[in-house]
């Protein structure tokens, strides 16, 4: 076979593998190879080079990356389907070498990416992953024995070789075998099939309460209050309501780090006390596309040191004690100054009122905690995870969500549901959550995977929104207005000045803390001579009488730092 020929068939094959990759993402959400290896890759970026890329570029930051991995696999299928066919190698051998790749990826690719030996590690059905990949590399050889098959020139497929003939149809039969495997194994959308007893809510729920204010119970191992899980034995009632739908997804600009957008304030104008779902900011570790959970078969799998492990369902979340917080959510990678230097600004923070169930209510469905508990791995679909210590199980308003701003928590938010826990970064409150683990020790998650810090605990910071960087105001009185947040700290007080940190002034709050996790927002005056040229600073003070320190730091590992500056002019 020539090697014209023999690079045609390769790139051919080539192709079937990556429309198999986009077809199993798109229909059972099994992340594609070239999604896993960048992903992978990223644990060796230096995080000041990561922090750079992303300070310069935002969410296009390196665009071209994951198009490089997808070309690479693209690359290495190709050569290695031209040389099989120049070598000119019977049918079997090369769809003995399909199945080699496909070896290859569960025992090597897939562990060193995180998703365990033969994908065991995942929340995605592992059945469901190993036939999916199956099904891409018997396509690709298949589609390479067809070429090969076809260089003989037979007359009909009866003049075959027979052993040319037996293994081209072998070939199409294995193929078309594996893909109803999978289309069987992923009735349920692709997500664990767990063999736990289905948890039940217990039958007298208390009204549900408008605040956080009672402690949780305590969730010792003896706990008279927890709830035994049994089966699920009979059907739902067909008074049940039905389950919601979430909105339409936003549209975001992804790239291979996934995606980053800033909430939607317009320069210039001071930030809402609660933002809206279409202008929360969004980050996402996804490159392709998030999760898209069907929530009549989602499942909360609550396994590990329990005293009875179990899988929640939706609408035994529902059913539980509902609580209603407001809460503000800050990405580890915002920035507290130098807002230019960004392309979000010191916009990856923003506020909602959240609705849903304690967690120590959920836990409490496992029988509590076992008093060998040290780590909680929360467990997302996407493969993120995130590890918390176990004493957050005791705070009021750590919850697992289902409801932002009287909404189904949206897609780009974790729908069907999501942790929040007070006064730690976005990286420590993952969405699409799917299974929570209670373990003998520390639990290190995605983030600190990558050298994050491990706690992710919320420093002080303040902006200024009014008047917006560079702007030329009328001579005159003026207005200065932003807002500050410490997490669960609080906020003591503000303070800004009007010539670069000489002296300061006290701003008023314009509304008091509506929770105690929220951002406040804070006004003031001053006034501006004609001509005149002012440097606005502002700092807060926590509620532990901590003042915002005025290093200048960037977001890597532990979070930035820094005070917010901006220059103004007089006409």
């Amino acid at each position: 076979m020539t090697w014209r020929v023999s690079t045609l068939a390769g790139v051919a094959a080539t192709l079937v593998a990556l429309l198999l990759q986009d077809f199993i993402r798109e229909t059972w959400q099994i992340r594609t190879l070239p999604e896993r290896v960048m992903e992978w890759l990223l644990l060796f970026i230096p995080l000041d080079l990561f922090e750079r890329g992303l300070a310069q570029f935002g969410a296009n930051a390196k665009e071209l990356a994951l198009d490089a991995t997808f070309i690479g696999m693209a690359l290495a299928l190709v050569i290695i389907g031209t040389v099989l066919m120049r070598a000119g190698w019977p049918s079997w051998r090369i769809l003995g070498i399909g199945v080699v790749l496909w070896l290859l990826t569960m025992a090597v690719v897939m562990p060193i990416t995180g998703a365990g030996f033969f994908a065991t590690d995942l929340l995605i059905d592992p059945l469901l992953t190993n036939l999916a990949y199956l099904l891409v590399f018997l396509g690709y050889a298949t589609v390479l024995a067809c070429v090969r098959v076809l260089s003989l020139q037979p007359r009909s497929i009866q003049t075959l070789p027979s052993q040319e003939r037996r293994a081209l149809l072998g070939g199409l039969f294995a193929t078309f075998a594996a893909f109803a495997a999978a289309r069987i194994a992923g009735r349920n959308g692709g997500l664990v099939a767990s063999n736990l007893p289905q948890a039940i809510a217990p039958t007298a729920v208390q009204p549900a309460t408008a605040t956080p204010e009672a402690a949780a119970a305590p969730m010792s191992a003896d706990s008279s209050t927890a709830v035994t899980p049994v089966p699920l034995e009979t059907s739902p009632t067909p008074t049940l309501e039905p389950l919601p739908n979430p909105p339409a997804p936003r549209q975001l600009a992804r790239n291979q780090d996934g995606a980053l957008t800033a909430a939607g304030r317009p320069k210039g104008q001071l930030a809402q006390p609660i933002t809206s779902n279409d202008d929360f900011y969004v980050v996402t570790k996804n490159a392709v596309a998030d999760p898209n959970v069907d929530v009549a078969t989602w499942r909360l799998v609550i396994d590990g040191e329990v005293n009875q492990p179990v899988q929640v369902d939706y609408r035994t979340l529902l059913a539980l004690p509902a609580v209603e917080i407001t809460k503000t959510l800050e990405c580890i990678s915002n920035f507290t100054a130098a807002c230019n230097l960004t392309t979000f600004g010191c916009d990856l923070l923003s506020t909602a009122q959240w609705k849903g169930a304690r967690l120590s209510d959920v836990l409490a469905l496992a029988g509590g905690l076992k008093s060998t508990v040290q780590g909680l791995a929360f467990l997302s679909t996407d493969e993120f995870s995130a590890g918390l210590p176990p004493e957050i199980v005791d705070d009021p308003e750590a919850l697992v969500v289902y409801e932002m701003n009287g909404q189904p928590l949206p897609r780009e938010h974790g729908f069907p549901a999501r942790l929040l826990v007070p006064g730690r970064y976005g990286m420590k409150n993952p969405k699409w959550l799917a299974g929570i683990r209670a373990m003998t020790q520390d639990y290190a998650g995605w983030y600190e995977q990558r050298n994050w810090n491990k706690d992710g605990i919320v420093k002080t910071m303040a902006r200024i929104d009014v008047p917006a960087d560079g702007a030329t105001l009328p001579a005159g009185d003026q207005q200065i207005a932003g807002i500050a947040y410490a997490g669960d700290r609080g906020i003591q007080m503000v303070e800004f000045s009007t010539d670069d940190s000489r002296t300061w002034q006290m701003a008023q709050m314009i509304e008091p803390m509506s929770d105690k996790d929220t951002m406040v927002r804070w006004q003031g005056s001053f006034s501006l001579g004609s001509g005149d040229t002012a440097v606005l600073v502002v700092r807060a003070t926590d509620g532990t009488g901590t003042v915002q320190t005025d290093e200048f730091v960037l977001p890597q590992p532990d979070g930035a730092s820094g005070r917010h500056s901006i220059t103004v002019h007089a006409a």
